[in-house]
């Protein structure tokens, strides 16, 4: 009997997430999924009658606060990213580890951050953060960025 070839790994499998890994929200993961980005951000994280998610504009341009950088995106992530830098330090203290990160993330333009600025965000530790958010399981399209 002729033994089947092993599977070839992809070297990023290999990887494991640590404090300094970079983790960032990928939005074909909620494209994907059988959850909607707008009912979770309106329902679960109970932001329904503080924001306005409908925006007519296609496109917007996003400044970053910190480098002065221009960007393009749509409209619906600039309502959300306008949103989310502004909630209450406490905000991220108050709801889950999960939810908390999420909301770092959007509030940073989803540019990757590592494990420990985004527990510094959320006063939670850098090992936690690994733990929860770095693991096979994937939470609200959260990834580590293993391929660097």
């Amino acid at each position: 009997m002729a033994k089947s070839p092993r599977p070839k790994l992809n070297p990023s499998m290999l990887k494991r997430a640590t404090p300094d890994t970079r983790f960032y929200i990928d939005y074909d993961w909620w494209d994907k999924s059988d959850l909607d980005l707008k009912t979770y951000l309106l329902t679960r994280l109970d932001i329904g009658e503080d924001i306005n998610l409908e925006i007519d504009a296609d496109e917007m341009d996003l400044v970053d606060a910190e480098t002065g950088e221009v960007s393009r995106v749509d409209g619906f992530q600039y309502v959300v990213q306008a949103y989310f830098s502004q909630v209450p330090d406490d905000f991220v203290t108050r709801t889950s580890l999960v939810d908390a990160v999420f909301c770092v993330l959007l509030a940073n333009a989803n540019k990757p951050m590592t494990a420990r600025e985004i527990a510094e965000k959320v006063q939670r530790s850098p090992s936690t953060i690994v733990k929860t958010m770095g693991g096979p399981k994937i939470y609200q399209g959260v990834r580590p960025v293993l391929d660097e």
